[in-house]
């Protein structure tokens, strides 16, 4: 006799539902999905470097008098023109790259759920007005943006993943308005409403739970663009100052070093492997959690 087909509900003796372990369905999904478990391998390395990789790589600011060797087995990635570890460099952008992207989408997804559910519920001339700001938000430059924060605010990273939030809100905005849009409409929330629950109660309980898998296949895909963006800003020397280190800084150092090729190729291949890492996971989510797409290989 036969077991049951992979994927097929399993209940015990008495009917009740059997659900697989964690290790199953962790073995299911990589089955299913092995670009998708590629992609989190390389995010999870990304963030595991990011936080972790002074206590691996050591200073990247100390100089020594090894200038330009090439990679080898005291220095990984080997040295640049002023004798620094490239590896522990390449780590130190990984971890400005990650810590603006996850600044930047924390404060773009909260401000993105208050305003999108708000606007949403509340309908008429507030909903009518918030999506006009939106149009004018979506149409205003992004690097106009970025220049008069760090004009304001002064030129740093934080101000950095503030002008990318703002890029960002817009797109996530209209995400989470329509998807509230759609769950709002549901029969089970027009009874909440009936029965008298809450407008807050019904945004927590009932909307907020379901616009969640759209938004967060919409915010990994932008985690690889805000890694872009910092490093076209710093290669453009318009990123964070000195002594910040960045992928796209150590690109532009190397342009001068052309016949040095590891000075081009690491941090190239750091964000390259990063953006990457974020485009997989993302549309193995969106595979996932989209049920028009369950099935389709």
């Amino acid at each position: 006799m036969s077991g049951p087909e992979p994927g097929a509900a399993v209940f015990d003796a008495y009917g009740v539902l059997v659900r697989p372990s964690l290790r199953r369905r962790a073995r299911r999904l990589l089955r299913q999905h092995p670009l998708g478990a590629f992609g989190l391998l390389i995010s999870l390395g990304v963030i595991f470097l990011a936080a972790f990789g002074p206590l691996i790589s050591g200073d990247p600011t100390t100089l020594s008098r090894d200038l330009l060797l090439a990679p080898s087995s005291e220095h990984w990635f080997g040295t640049d023109g002023l004798g620094r570890d490239y590896f522990a460099r390449v780590i130190a952008g990984a971890r400005l790259s990650i810590s603006l992207s996850l600044t930047a989408m924390a404060f773009g997804v909260g401000v993105a759920l208050v305003w999108g559910m708000v606007s949403a519920y509340a309908a008429g001339w507030f909903d009518l007005l918030s999506q006009r700001l939106i149009d004018m938000l979506l149409a205003f430059p992004g690097l106009v943006l970025l220049l008069l924060l760090a004009q304001v605010t002064g030129r740093n990273w934080q101000s950095i993943a503030l002008g990318m939030g703002i890029i960002f809100l817009g797109g996530m905005v209209r995400i989470v308005r329509a998807s509230t849009l759609a769950t709002l409409g549901a029969t089970y929330v027009e009874a909440a409403r009936v029965i008298g629950v809450s407008p807050f109660r019904i945004l927590w309980r009932h909307v907020l739970p379901n616009i969640g898998p759209p938004l967060l296949i919409y915010v990994t895909t932008l985690l690889g663009a805000a890694i872009l963006i910092e490093g076209a800003l710093s290669f453009l020397g318009l990123g964070a100052p000195l002594p910040n280190q960045s992928w796209g800084r150590m690109l532009t150092e190397a342009r001068a070093l052309w016949n040095h090729p590891h000075l081009s190729i690491f941090p190239g291949l750091a964000m390259t492997l990063a953006v990457l890492g974020f485009n997989l996971l993302g549309d193995s989510l969106r595979d996932i959690f989209d049920p028009r797409l369950r099935g389709v290989r």
